[in-house]
């Protein structure tokens, strides 16, 4: 990257990490989930950036992709362990960063094993070095605290404009995944289950993408529907609440059904651990430099 885009790729970075503290803060017994992203979302948007996709937050066995429907009023319970993973992007430059909330002490060692995993990722982060080998210090740090790492979620490359670009940053030892590159955009987002350490799809779906603009067999209504998607989201995830100005929410739901099934979006169900164990995250967007991680978010 050029140095002006390595500026809006840093000041996303710092919009993002802004949001997910101010974020965190109001995970509270009771909350309403919708509120929460709602906010975060205006956040990154008034500081001079674009959410990356939706804003996610996932409790205790949810892993991942659990974003507030229009209507939503789903709410924080007790005692919850709660991952709020969110993104930031300045023309398509993505920085993409989560942090975990315990609402109970006893869950504190969970939290602590993904920090603990994150920050021995990013210290062994530098060029050349294999991937499997961060996947291996992860998982080691994970079990040493007593947990086990989610085996089929990790980080990915981002590129302009794509979140996931390919690469994959494992949470175990894997062979085979290649090496890191310098001047590369990494995020590395380790996962700690005192479950079985695998996701599984749920029935729900509450984020989407454009896997083509060109599906056959579309009426009009349907192109001008995955025309204004495009304008708002570009090829990146999204959500019905960005949606909330093209019609009445069963409107927007039957439209986005048909476009999944005629080929033309991409869903995303909410990612459930196997056995309902406790789910813990923490994330950073990292820059590959000579000497390491610089981390961005």
């Amino acid at each position: 990257m050029e140095e002006s885009d390595l500026e809006l790729l840093r000041k996303a970075g710092k919009i993002a990490a802004k949001a997910r503290d101010y974020g965190a803060k109001l995970i509270k017994p009771g909350a309403k989930v919708y509120d929460i992203c709602e906010t975060v979302e205006k956040i990154i948007i008034e500081e001079g950036a674009k959410p990356a996709f939706p804003c996610n937050l996932s409790i205790n066995s949810e892993a991942a992709h659990y974003s507030p429907l229009i209507d939503d009023e789903k709410t924080i319970p007790e005692g919850a362990v709660v991952k709020l993973d969110i993104g930031a992007h300045i023309d398509g430059y993505i920085t993409d960063t989560a942090v975990t909330v315990v609402l109970d002490d006893k869950y504190q060692k969970l939290a602590e094993a993904a920090k603990d995993a994150l920050n021995a990722a990013i210290a062994n982060f530098k060029p050349g070095t294999d991937l499997g080998e961060i996947g291996k210090n992860i998982e080691k740090i994970i079990k040493i605290h007593g947990f086990k790492p989610i085996r089929n979620l990790g980080g990915h490359l981002i590129r302009r404009y794509e979140l996931h670009a390919g690469v994959f940053v494992p949470n175990i030892y894997e062979r085979g995944l290649g090496r890191i590159i310098e001047g590369n955009t990494y995020a590395i987002e380790p996962f700690a289950t005192n479950g079985e350490g695998e996701v599984i799809e749920g029935k729900d779906i509450t984020i989407y993408s454009i896997k083509t603009l060109n599906a056959k067999g579309l009426t009009d209504e349907e192109k001008r529907f995955l025309a204004q998607i495009y304008k708002k989201a570009n090829m990146l995830p999204f959500n019905e609440r960005w949606l909330r100005d093209l019609g009445e929410p069963n409107y927007i739901r039957q439209m986005l059904k048909t476009l999944v099934r005629r080929g033309a979006l991409r869903a995303y169900p909410i990612l459930i651990e196997v056995r309902k164990g406790l789910v813990s995250q923490f994330e950073h967007t990292v820059l590959v430099t000579r000497d390491g991680a610089e981390i961005i978010t």
